[in-house]
């Protein structure tokens, strides 16, 4: 009789034991469930909650693809790259055979060089004519003094004429001529002198035309070496080259495609998101990517800006709705997350691989906010 009211006191505390460790793992699943789990990961439980995690799995990785055409016509002269191998800024894709080039290089540096010599030459025209100009004016001045001489000799030779018997008509008409003759000279060096400035002048002409041909043989010159610097064709960025599409022997034309570069690790994302859950997403709010090709590589970012427009702007044919027959479609916005740095940044994530983006609109102070706050939707 007293074993049972013993057992029954036993079962009772047994039973309060299970009561309180079931209180107890409710209380620790509800906090597993709303406190403790990042809001990035923990399902959508709120209101609030799916209105602040904007998320799409219209998403893919974007980065600068750069393809590389010939620049000049010719034979593929080597090839130094291999398919998908990560290259340097500068390093050499393909070079073609440059003979041709060098050759054109050599006779416009040739044709520089005369130029020059024709341009050097004339400058020593003009020296030697400046000095028949000055000889010229020399000549002016002498006649010009032995005019004023001759002239003051008639003079004198006229008054002794006339008081004396010193004077004679045969000196007066002797310093008549020469004071003539002097006039004549010097009307002479006026021609002279005038000739010899009308040929400098002609070589000042020259020399204009000149300079002109020296810069444009110049110009032909810096046209043939920029033709021979393009018969290397340099990788415009550190990254990773993709199929080659020539091979040595092959004769490329100007414009020949030869092989794109992937600008690497510089990637970014383009997450396409509904016009409906654009309402607060605003730039600088961070994002959280993920990698369909690597579920465990976590990404970090935030978004840097969105398009002008929807897709439907940039369609090749645009749609009217001005038929009567509209059917309402909610549209896509290209989205522009910029990436935090990562080791796995052209190692292992390259451009066109597809993602899932989550974007915290309440991340970030949101400044521009519209007036109104209809709800957002959380779609993938």
């Amino acid at each position: 009789m007293t074993d049972g009211p013993r057992g029954e006191q036993r079962r009772a505390a047994f039973a309060a034991i299970l009561s309180i460790l079931a209180a107890a793992c409710a209380g620790f699943l509800a906090w597993q469930l709303t406190g403790s789990e990042n809001r990035w990961t923990r399902p959508a439980h709120s209101e609030t909650t799916n209105e602040a995690l904007q998320t799409t799995d219209d998403a893919f990785i974007a980065g600068d693809v750069t393809p590389l055409s010939a620049k000049v016509s010719g034979v593929i002269k080597a090839v130094p790259v291999k398919d998908f191998q990560p290259v340097k800024k500068g390093d050499v894709i393909a070079e073609i055979d440059p003979s041709d080039y060098d050759a054109a290089l050599a006779q416009a540096q040739a044709n520089v060089v005369s130029a020059k010599a024709n341009l050097a030459n004339l400058a020593n025209q003009k020296a030697s004519q400046r000095s028949l100009v000055r000889q010229a004016q020399a000549g002016i001045d002498a006649a010009q003094a032995d005019l004023e001489r001759f002239n003051l000799e008639e003079k004198r030779q006229r008054d002794l004429l006339k008081t004396s018997d010193i004077g004679t008509t045969q000196r007066v008409e002797q310093a008549v001529n020469n004071a003539r003759r002097s006039s004549a000279q010097m009307a002479l060096s006026s021609a002279q002198l005038d000739q010899q400035k009308t040929v400098l002048a002609s070589l000042d002409t020259a020399q204009g035309q000149l300079e002109a041909m020296v810069r444009g043989a110049e110009a032909v010159a810096t046209v043939a070496q920029n033709n021979v610097n393009s018969t290397r064709i340099l990788s415009p960025a550190d990254g990773i080259v993709g199929q080659r599409q020539v091979r040595p022997g092959q004769f490329v034309s100007v414009g020949s495609p030869v092989i794109s570069v992937v600008s690497l690790p510089e990637i970014w994302v383009i997450a396409n998101l509904k016009e409906t859950q654009m309402t607060n997403v605003r730039s600088g709010q961070p994002a959280r990517i993920t990698v369909d090709a690597f579920p465990d590589l976590k990404l970090t970012g935030h978004v840097e800006s969105w398009a002008p427009g929807t897709g439907k702007i940039f369609a090749p044919q645009a749609q009217d709705a001005a038929t009567g027959n509209l059917t309402k479609v909610v549209q896509r916005v290209p989205v522009k997350i910029a990436l935090d740095q990562n080791p796995a940044f052209g190692t292992l994530v390259r451009p066109g691989m597809s993602v899932k983006a989550t974007i915290d609109t309440e991340g970030a102070p949101n400044a521009t906010a519209a007036t109104f706050d209809p709800p957002a939707t959380s779609t993938r």
